[in-house]
């Protein structure tokens, strides 16, 4: 085996700690002004051209006039985005793809879909692709913060007769006290 040879990089000296030595403790950044966050991490934050400060949860500011999510957000990653209802809101999630998950053991929350038409095999998978409605927007029945939020979700698919006005459906008590069919998928998206 070669000798150590201390000035090849290493994981420890790209972040500047050299092999063996313990980083120093960083002092708490100091807030500078209220609504301007101290710690090094943390949740609700908001970054705008570099300056970070507390994001519209932590200001109370959480959905316009129009009850669409004051949210800003830059994408700089270029991530598929999409517009949900949440309780008769419009917010925002980050579409990152379907998974596989067992929900016995992993918390899941739920999304629903609705659909004229979608076909599910004996193990609620689907079948070909859910005729989807045109406009709608999908519905999710949390959101982060609350109780039962999880970044995975469960499709539920809701079959609405080919009359349906797009998006009179906007909250999960609305798709359950519609009377229309809700399927219960196997499929999950994060």
């Amino acid at each position: 085996m070669p000798a150590y040879d201390s000035r090849r990089p290493t994981v420890g000296s790209l972040l500047g700690v050299p092999i063996g030595s313990v980083p120093a403790a960083r002092p708490p950044v100091a807030e500078a002004e209220p609504g301007v966050p101290s710690e090094p991490e943390g949740p609700n934050w908001r970054v705008d051209a570099g300056e970070v400060t507390l994001g519209a949860a932590a200001s109370g500011t959480l959905y316009r006039p129009d009850g669409v999510e004051a949210l800003t957000f830059s994408n700089p990653f270029g991530q598929v985005m999409e517009r949900v209802w949440f309780d008769g809101k419009v917010v925002y999630a980050v579409d990152l793809g379907e998974v596989e998950v067992d929900p016995e053991r992993v918390k899941v929350a739920q999304e629903y879909q609705i659909v004229y038409a979608v076909k599910l095999d004996e193990h609620s998978h689907l079948i070909g692709e859910p005729e989807m409605v045109p406009d709608q927007l999908n519905i999710y029945d949390t959101v982060p913060g609350m109780p039962g939020y999880s970044p995975i979700w469960q499709f539920n698919y809701v079959i609405v007769p080919r009359g349906y006005t797009p998006n009179t459906l906007r909250s999960e008590a609305d798709c359950l006290a519609s009377g229309y069919p809700v399927l219960r998928s196997q499929v999950f998206e994060n």
